[in-house]
């Protein structure tokens, strides 16, 4: 039976490829919650390896930069809400509870650290070799929007209305709630996510 090797960040794992993933996971992760409590330009990695209690050096054999960890962050977020948008498509619901659902999913990813970095208030911190890769996930996330809102219109269970706007207004107001929503808060997550999709599916219903 092999022995297992215990690393210095507290992870019992069985190969170099596990430890390596654990921990570039652990470096996202912990990445992801500083940024969000502190802003990405606010976060030198310093703080990052003080706060993991690892050398700043050792953080470069997981990532290229700062950048780099914002950016997998970004992409882990943004590809698991792909994934759930298509699942939601390919229902056999109506076009405005597809859009209830979506906007509770959006909401919801509030909860989680991965998902915060989503919302991207003021001036981008990505350089153009990051948002060339990033920026056409984006676009797929507003396409579907739009796809949901323009289905709902044709089954008339959502009233006319323009489906680009509409998508801005929607997205626009979820990721205003980093500015005003706290975690610790009088209301979780999950129930912003149920106040914004009933308010916005009431709203748009034909």
């Amino acid at each position: 039976m092999s022995k297992t090797n215990k690393t210095r960040w507290g992870k019992t794992i069985q190969s170099k490829d596990v430890q390596h993933e654990l921990k570039r996971t652990a470096i996202l992760k912990t990445a992801a919650r500083l940024f969000n409590q502190n802003g990405f330009r606010e976060t030198s990695l310093n703080d990052l390896a003080q706060e993991l209690q690892v050398t700043k050096p050792t953080l470069y054999y997981y990532i290229e930069n700062k950048e780099d960890i914002l950016f997998q962050c970004l992409l882990t977020a943004i590809t698991q809400m792909l994934e759930q948008t298509a699942a939601i498509q390919n229902t056999e619901l109506t076009g405005l509870k597809k859009l209830g659902r979506f906007i509770y999913l959006f909401t919801s990813i509030f909860d989680d650290e991965f998902g915060r970095c989503l919302s991207r208030p003021g001036p981008d911190p990505l350089s153009n070799k990051y948002l060339e890769q990033i920026d056409p996930l984006y676009q797929q996330l507003d396409a579907a929007m739009r796809q949901i809102i323009n289905s709902g219109i044709e089954d008339k269970s959502i009233r006319p209305c323009n489906p680009k706007i509409t998508a801005f207004t929607i997205f626009g107001a979820i990721n205003r709630m980093t500015k005003w929503y706290q975690v610790d808060g009088e209301m979780t997550t999950r129930e912003v996510a149920d106040e914004m999709a009933e308010m916005f599916t009431r709203g748009l219903a034909g």
